[in-house]
């Protein structure tokens, strides 16, 4: 099986009490195709640091310090915008743990699904919705027709 992700010697920085320290210090990651990653920790471990270091990002206040970051043999640390944008969202994406860090209370659920695929020019806005209320059907959610058109506060999180 070939190699997908690789992060090796990965260290990330955070900007706390007018200083930059390490938060993420040395750590080494192989992901093969095929393959799915679990990362156990304590609340603030850096756990989703690591998950959004993958595609080279970082939230604001931290940097990614050294290390280096391959996507399918890609060196994401020293890759070019466009080079970024062709992947991001399209072959390696980063979905938030909590519903309300993943979606925009702002915007309709169904919205939100559709967006990257169109973006992207994988599929129109129609195909993109009939895959999401399949989805919806797939997962039992209630009323799978419609409940893309609500407001992700309009839907429990239980």
């Amino acid at each position: 099986m070939s190699r997908l992700l690789t992060m090796k010697n990965l260290v990330i920085e955070g900007f706390q009490e007018e200083q930059w320290g390490d938060i993420v210090l040395g750590v080494d990651v192989h992901v093969d195709r095929g393959e799915v990653l679990g990362l156990i920790g304590e609340s603030g471990a850096g756990k989703s640091t690591i998950g959004i270091a993958s595609m080279a990002y970082c939230r604001d206040g931290c940097r990614i310090v050294s290390g280096s970051i391959k996507f399918d043999d890609l060196e994401l640390t020293t890759a070019t915008d466009d080079q970024m944008r062709s992947i991001r969202g399209v072959r390696i994406s980063y979905v938030a743990q909590s519903a309300a860090a993943s979606f925009n209370p702002a915007h309709h659920i169904i919205d939100q699904y559709v967006e990257a695929p169109v973006k992207h020019g994988i599929m129109s806005r129609a195909e993109a919705e009939k895959g999401a209320r399949d989805l919806y059907s797939r997962f039992d959610l209630p009323d799978p027709d419609n409940i893309g058109d609500r407001y992700p506060h309009q839907v429990s999180g239980g």
